[in-house]
């Protein structure tokens, strides 16, 4: 599955292209420098290791330029019988584009098509650019009792890890329903 947005090629990463995402996510991450959680500038980015695990489980998404840079990308895998979001990054120089958003599109569009009911992540509640801006694009937070063993595994190890439980929350995206317009 392959889509265009505004100039950039969405679809499946290339093996190739995993040894530049930890940087595009090093440098996404910076953004928070500036934000309630200063701290997430500094966490540890996926290893290259991680990366080639998730690709050949083809959970990795990848937004490329014209010139093939990746510009974005988003990792998924299985959680509690829905499609789990790792990590969602878009370079510094590609933001506010809505280019997160049509990746989050075509990985929606794509888990439809696989059958997956939804779409998971955790986040942090209270970034403009995390827990807002996913409801803008459908996400809803989810309450405890609706979270399940995978889920609950998932925010026990970032609470390990060291991110404030209290910051963070887990929502869901219903893929019975169409996805929120890039930018939306």
């Amino acid at each position: 599955m392959e889509r265009s947005y505004r100039g950039y090629t969405l679809r499946r990463a290339l093996v190739g292209e995993l040894p530049a995402l930890p940087d595009v996510e090093h440098l996404a991450a910076q953004q928070f420098r500036h934000s309630s959680q200063p701290y997430a500038a500094g966490l540890p980015v996926q290893s290259l290791e991680q990366l080639q695990e998730h690709q050949q489980q083809g959970g990795v998404w990848v937004a490329v330029t014209k010139e093939g840079t990746v510009a974005a990308f988003a990792i998924c895998k299985p959680v509690d019988g829905a499609l789990f979001i790792v990590e969602a990054d878009v370079h510094p120089a590609h933001a506010r584009q809505g280019l997160g958003a049509a990746l989050f599109g075509l990985l929606g569009e794509w888990a439809r098509e696989e059958a997956w009911p939804a779409l998971l992540l955790t986040t942090f509640r209270d970034v403009p650019w995390n827990a807002p801006y996913y409801e803008r694009l459908g996400f809803r937070v989810l309450q405890e009792d609706e979270q399940g063993p995978g889920l609950r595994a998932i925010r026990a190890q970032e609470t390990q890890f060291g991110l404030p439980s209290e910051s963070r929350v887990c929502m869901r995206l219903a893929l019975d329903a169409p996805p929120a317009p890039p930018g939306g």
